[in-house]
């Protein structure tokens, strides 16, 4: 009697330590994204990007293109460094809009700062 409730006991312990264990993922310690969800939130982004800087049509096809093929780098066995490839994916965004779109961006991004410390709630 004792032995079996002793291995009762053993396998409760190993089941409940294993659903807490980690989950490996298959790119490293990036978890799989749904495409479908990733690409809602680009979209959402260049309409964001949009009604900031009034993109021309031409303009957010190039962004969903560089989007896109960022997201192949991204995808690929192991990234060099993320924060590098961040930054040029920007960089090439930047690179697409006009000067004068550039400033009302970064006019914006400066009034958003400065409105994060000052709103209550």
């Amino acid at each position: 009697m004792k032995k079996t409730i002793l291995a009762i006991a053993v396998i409760a312990t190993l089941g409940i330590g294993s659903s807490f264990a980690q989950r490996v993922h298959p790119y490293g310690n990036r978890p799989a994204v749904n495409a479908r969800i990733d690409n809602a939130y680009e979209e959402f982004q260049i309409n964001k990007l949009d009604h900031i800087v009034n993109l021309t049509r031409k303009q957010e096809n190039k962004i969903k293109k560089i989007e896109n093929r960022y997201d192949r780098l991204m995808a690929g066995r192991r990234p060099v460094n993320l924060k590098q490839l961040a930054w040029q994916k920007q960089q090439d965004i930047l690179s697409v809009l006009t000067p004068i779109q550039r400033q009302r961006l970064m006019a914006y991004q400066q009034g958003q700062k400065f409105d994060r410390y000052n709103r209550r709630g």
